[in-house]
């Protein structure tokens, strides 16, 4: 549930009477609608809606109601109750606004892609009904044919616009490509479920030989969003095909689990992948992950600026302290030296200190005494892979982008 921040439809939608839905015999209900549309829109809106009903047990209802209390909580109380109150199809749909308000309230199997979908939904009517005026009369009722034609796609295409598979009950190991034995699969299994048990945070780990012909970032992001994991996890992908690996994140976890915090932990198991140790990778995998979420309830988020921060005061400190060590140390012992010389005295002359006949000159040659060695830093990731955004180096972070699903996760990926 969102704030309507455009001032058009505000005032538009504010000048609408009172009056409540009969949602009975309309799926689309706007009072006054012939200000914004003809009789001729507003009957084909509800014939539409009919037939989406009938073809594919949809029922869609685009409403508003000035009657509402102008509140977000009020608008979502209102919503969901009319959902549950008329969810007769497979799947129902309500789009509800009232005067500066709105919410998207759904039931029925493709609850979950409707609600992570909900400001999608929102922007495809408000988009283009922002743009009505005496020059564009039809784009109030355009943009609910955006909403409800999108809808309808979102629901009958939840499973089948991504070629990458979904998990099979949302197992949190997906080892398509066979590097686990049952007894590593089911051990690991529980290791990660105890870790959504404690923290609320899906860790999946998929194995695959081939990607289907997506790349790897599209297949982690796809997986996760159609599999229905929770809001707030991490996916790590890897393929067998491409010896490529990624690691997708979504929530709390995008957040938690910075461009340079997934280097740090993917650097740990690169030993373990390149020896085909896939079990005693992932276990790695697994504990890290957990201690990553640990430290970012805590606030601690691992990222290469506050990383950079530590080690310099750590070397600082240590600096210090080992030039105090040293001067405390050569102090005493020169005060034992000084002490035991006896037969010492102090000499005037630089003369009495040489041996006549003592400085001899054998022969003479240039030396090669110093070296300048050049090193090329190794890259820790494949900057081949398609990233969003610049490279996490320069600013820290995680960069982000939104998947196939309109989900927004963070990650990226490389080669073993």
């Amino acid at each position: 549930m969102k704030r309507v921040m455009k001032s058009l439809i505000l005032i538009l939608l504010t000048a609408l009477s009172v009056c409540n839905v009969s949602a009975a015999e309309n799926h689309v209900y706007i009072s006054d609608y012939e200000d914004y549309m003809s009789q001729k829109q507003y009957d084909d809106l509800n014939e539409d809606l009919q037939h989406i009903r009938e073809d594919y047990d949809i029922d869609i209802y685009f409403i508003y109601d000035t009657s509402i209390p102008n509140s977000e909580d009020s608008v979502k109380k209102y919503a969901e109750k009319y959902v549950e109150d008329h969810a007769g199809a497979a799947n129902t749909v309500a789009i509800v606004m009232s005067e500066s308000s709105y919410h998207v309230a759904a039931r029925g199997s493709a609850q979950a892609e409707v609600l992570n979908r909900s400001d999608v939904i929102w922007d495809r009517f408000y988009s283009r009904a922002s743009d009505i005026s005496a020059s564009d009369p039809n784009a109030f009722y355009e943009g609910i044919v955006n909403c409800y034609q999108y809808v309808v796609k979102l629901v009958n295409e939840k499973v089948y616009d991504s070629d990458a598979p979904v998990a099979v009950k949302k197992a949190l190991v997906n080892d398509y490509a066979d590097l686990l034995s049952d007894a590593e699969e089911e051990k690991l299994n529980r290791k990660l479920q105890k870790i959504k048990d404690k923290y609320g945070f899906d860790t999946v780990i998929v194995t695959t030989n081939s990607l289907n012909g997506m790349s790897a970032g599209d297949y982690a992001d796809d997986f996760y969003d159609y599999s229905q994991y929770g809001q707030d996890g991490l996916l790590f992908l890897l393929d067998m095909g491409d010896r490529t690996w990624y690691v997708s994140t979504k929530g709390k976890a995008i957040d938690y689990f910075t461009d340079y915090g997934i280097d740090e932990i993917v650097d740990e198991m690169m030993d373990d992948l390149g020896d085909a140790k896939y079990y005693d990778a992932f276990v790695l995998y697994g504990d890290r992950v957990e201690e990553y979420i640990i430290n970012g309830n805590k606030g601690d988020i691992i990222d290469n600026n506050n990383q950079k921060e530590k080690k310099s005061v750590f070397g600082a400190l240590n600096v210090g302290i080992s030039a105090i060590v040293g001067a405390i140390s050569s102090l005493i012992t020169s005060l034992s030296l000084k002490a035991n010389m006896h037969s010492v005295s102090r000499q005037h002359y630089a003369r009495n200190y040489i041996v006549n006949n003592s400085f001899y000159i054998n022969g003479a040659s240039d030396m090669l005494v110093n070296r300048h060695v050049t090193r090329t830093h190794r890259p820790r990731r494949d900057d081949s892979m398609n990233h969003s955004g610049p490279s996490s180096f320069g600013g820290g972070g995680s960069h982000v982008h939104t998947s196939s699903s309109g989900s927004t996760h963070g990650g990226h990926g490389g080669h073993f």
